[in-house]
């Protein structure tokens, strides 16, 4: 039996591999076919037979992957076309950041030089006061840090002279900070207050908005600017502080322009990938759809092989010389897998009819051992009939020994034999009473009573025998 269901198991291995073989090779030789027809053979959409809804279903399900794909990679596209447009408004808001930066600098030098021309009638008296009052408390600070380097003392002293020290700092820091400000303000407003030069050369930056400037339109801003300037009375550090500064706000105002244009393109793309969820999930989306197809794409395949190979009008003119090994081995493969499943049902029907024997043997012992028991039983009925039959003899021999003796029977007999049944029956004794004195009177039949009295003391007698 173990041998036999090992047969079976290789069988069936062999089976499925045979299964497997041909599975495979039937799928490569329809994916030929359907590569081998390509966008022609349009006569198989006409013929509506099951060639023709195969292929049809086959270019379905191609372009379905094509589109996915597509998708898929437009989405990539987009995706790192986002990521250089975030990477370049990093770099030109950096840029922005160092030029505007550079730009305060340049404003707090043309502060500086033109709150130190005497002459400079432009600059309003409250700069100038603010200056004053700063410069002299710089001063001051300034010696007394001096001074508290130079002071000497205990611990104590040491430890104040540290605090103060601290404090004078802070303040110190404050004060030339307030200043600088005051030194930015003073060239800002300078360059403010010329709308003539600010309009020739484009210089109201924001970074909200922008406005189209050709090349040649910035060259005339540029020139436009510095020309105005020579006009004004600037010397010296002033006049070159105040080029500089033009010149970097008109290369801020491209800059600004720029990163209004690119920060545009970026919401438009933004705005395009977020209308069907999130990129990634998108092209998950997408990815499992072409997974789902794939799977599916090699039965359409195998479906059509198995109808090239079973000789279908429609695909004969397909079918090439170089394809008849195809055809051969799958034919082959067919004809093992029939073998190998009708040797693995013979075998499981030997089995089967092994396992029915069993049966009937088991039922048989059964049968068997039933009957025994059968017999057995009707040898203690015999036994048993027999033993009542002895009895019965018994009782007759004993009936017969009281009947031709019973003459001879003593009162004294009677009498005992007449207590005996009444010790073993209480019930029969009173009767026995009742009747005898009733019928004690009359002297005929008093002979009677006791040979009654007599059998019934034998035939107690006899049971004893008997027993």
């Amino acid at each position: 039996m173990d041998e036999r269901k090992n047969t079976i198991r290789e069988l069936e291995k062999k089976k499925q591999a045979d299964i497997e073989g041909r599975i495979r090779l039937l799928e490569r030789f329809g994916e030929t076919l359907f590569q081998r027809i390509g966008e022609g053979e349009h006569f198989l959409l006409n013929t509506g037979d099951a060639a023709g809804a195969m292929l049809i279903e086959y270019r379905r399900m191609q372009n379905d992957i094509s589109l996915a794909v597509g998708n898929i990679r437009s989405i990539e596209a987009t995706m790192e076309k986002l990521a250089k447009l975030e990477e370049s408004i990093s770099e030109k808001e950096a840029e922005y950041s160092r030029k505007e930066k550079k730009l305060g600098e340049l404003h707090a030098d043309l502060g500086k030089a033109l709150l130190l021309t005497a002459d400079s009638g432009e600059i309003s008296g409250s700069l100038r006061q603010q200056e004053e009052i700063l410069l002299e408390k710089i001063e001051g600070q300034e010696k007394k840090l001096v001074e508290l380097e130079d002071k000497e003392g205990g611990i104590f002293k040491w430890l104040g002279k540290n605090a103060q020290m601290a404090v004078s700092k802070a303040l110190l820091l404050k004060n030339k900070t307030a200043l600088q400000r005051v030194y930015r303000n003073t060239g800002e407003k300078y360059l403010s207050d010329r709308p003539e030069v600010l309009a020739e050369t484009g210089q109201d930056i924001d970074l909200n908005e922008s406005s189209s400037k050709d090349a040649d339109g910035e060259r005339q801003n540029k020139e436009g600017g510095i020309s105005a300037l020579e006009t004004d009375e600037l010397e010296g550090d002033a006049s070159d502080a105040a080029v500089e500064a033009l010149e970097l706000r008109r290369l801020m105002s491209s800059l600004a322009d720029d990163l209004l244009t690119l920060r545009d393109e970026r919401r438009n793309i933004k705005e395009i990938l977020g209308t069907a969820g999130t990129p990634s999930r998108r092209i998950q989306g997408l990815e499992k759809q072409i997974m789902q197809i794939k799977d599916k794409l090699p039965g359409v395949c195998f479906r059509f092989g198995v109808l090239a190979t079973e000789g279908n009008g429609s695909l004969s003119s397909l079918v090439l010389e170089e394809d008849k090994p195809v055809l051969e081995r799958a034919k082959l493969l067919k004809v093992r897998i029939a073998g190998e499943e009708l040797e693995i049902e013979k075998l499981n029907a030997v089995i089967s009819i092994d396992i029915e024997k069993s049966g009937i043997e088991k039922m048989n012992r059964a049968i068997i051992g039933q009957r025994q028991k059968i017999a057995d039983a009707e040898e203690a009925i015999t036994g048993l009939e027999r033993r009542i039959t002895e009895s019965e003899k018994r009782i007759k021999e004993l009936a017969g020994f009281i009947n031709s003796n019973s003459g001879t029977i003593t009162d004294t007999g009677i009498k005992e034999d007449h207590g005996r049944e009444n010790t073993e029956d209480g019930e029969i004794n009173r009767d026995s009473k009742t009747g005898d004195s009733k019928k004690g009177r009359d002297p005929g039949k008093s002979g009677g009573i006791k040979g009654s009295r007599s059998e019934k003391g034998s035939g107690a007698g006899s049971k004893k025998t008997t027993g």
